[in-house]
């Protein structure tokens, strides 16, 4: 039994309880610090960053815990707004002239039923939605050996927390800029855009307070994090792309490359 438990299993009060906790806990169940943290993600990311790697959770949440809750409610909040959550057949060939129906016939597997984009759409979600955690893991990696490279004397333990800290204040604002993807591939550019800002400038804070505050430290750190972003973004493209074309090629029998010539120019040309 824990300290933050009665005898029969029930929550305690902890220190520090506020009026909001009292409140929050009594009428929905809801623990008040998941308030308090994603509200002190933007007003004070030092206080949450520090509680995490002192592993003090007595006012704010974990950023693992925060991360993945963030990490599975933007699937909620795509199905709310329609949106894709994950990447689609038609969301990769957004601006070029395919014939779908070209393609799915070019399949190298017989089905009882005619092959529709919408039973290829829905298996590629489904297998993302396993495939994102392990390319968020190695996404992150290129800026974890940086951080460590940045000052070895924090346990990796620690970088880990600091950049889940900051992702998470960047992936709650890309949630909250989720209806701006119903404006097409230019909604969904722009909300990556500011999510990448933000990242970067919530990663500049914790840089200059856990990684030195010499202003030059500051500026080379930073565009080192900068650096590496490209880097990141590649292993998520390579590992979409390589998901994508393996379920493609595995349950129906297609080919990823193949779509480019399912245009209707090419079914003119052919004889």
């Amino acid at each position: 039994m824990t300290d933050t438990q009665d005898n029969q299993g029930e929550p305690k009060g902890r220190t520090g309880d506020t009026p909001l906790d009292s409140i929050s806990i009594a009428a929905f169940d809801v623990d008040a610090r998941i308030f308090r943290t994603m509200r002190d993600y933007f007003l004070s990311p030092v206080a949450v960053a520090t509680a995490a790697i002192e592993h003090d959770y007595s006012r704010y949440l974990s950023p693992i815990r925060v991360y993945i809750a963030l990490f599975s409610f933007q699937f909620v909040a795509a199905a709310i707004f329609g949106t894709p959550a994950t990447a689609t057949i038609e969301t990769m060939t957004a601006g070029v002239d395919i014939d779908f129906d070209v393609w799915l016939a070019s399949s190298r597997m017989s089905f009882d039923t005619p092959l529709t984009l919408e039973r290829v759409e829905s298996e590629l979600k489904a297998v993302q939605s396993l495939t994102l955690w392990p390319l968020a893991a190695l996404s992150s990696l290129p800026y974890l050996l940086a951080l460590k490279l940045y000052r070895p004397s924090i346990p990796l333990w620690g970088h880990l927390q600091l950049y889940l800290a900051v992702s998470n204040v960047s992936f709650i604002v890309m949630i909250a800029l989720i209806p701006m993807h119903t404006l097409g591939g230019s909604g969904m550019m722009i909300s990556m855009a500011i999510g990448a800002v933000i990242f970067f400038v919530y990663a500049g804070i914790l840089l200059a307070h856990f990684y030195g505050r010499s202003v030059t430290a500051l500026v080379l750190r930073l565009a080192g994090l900068v650096a590496v972003f490209p880097i990141t973004m590649l292993i998520t493209i390579i590992g979409t792309l390589l998901t994508v074309d393996w379920v493609l090629g595995n349950s129906f029998g297609l080919d990823l490359m193949t779509l480019s010539a399912s245009g209707p120019s090419a079914e003119q040309s052919s004889p």
